[in-house]
């Protein structure tokens, strides 16, 4: 999985003469050729990814696996920097980790367990 985020200004229109500034975070997710034969092995895209507390356009909405595979870029719109660079660092050390491991460990090697209790 390969990842580039970015992150810019923007300016909303608010009422009718006012303006206000928000903050976007862009991210290209991309997942190897692996993962994907994973995904779509294993039926994995529902799963759910993550879910933006802080998000101005889609604020407790759970994004699934699917979302980030197919939703290119993957775009999300904070009211503060702050909110924004706290999602950044969230994406890049705890959603993404955990979404990979979650792939990889579907891949796993499945085998039939017996047990004596």
């Amino acid at each position: 999985m390969r990842v580039s985020v970015s992150h810019d200004d923007i300016v909303v229109r608010k009422g009718f003469l006012g303006r206000e500034t928000r903050y976007r975070v862009t991210a290209y997710i991309d997942f190897s050729h692996e993962e994907k034969a994973i995904i779509q092995r294993f039926t994995l895209g529902r799963h759910e990814a993550y879910t933006p507390k802080e998000a101005i356009d889609f604020p407790n909405f759970t994004f699934t696996i699917n979302d980030l595979l197919y939703k290119r870029p993957h775009v999300r719109i904070f009211p503060t920097v702050l909110s924004a660079r706290l999602f950044e660092q969230e994406l890049a050390e705890q959603i993404l980790p955990r979404v990979k491991s979650y792939i990889l460990g579907n891949a796993g090697a499945r085998h039939s367990s017996s047990y004596e209790i």
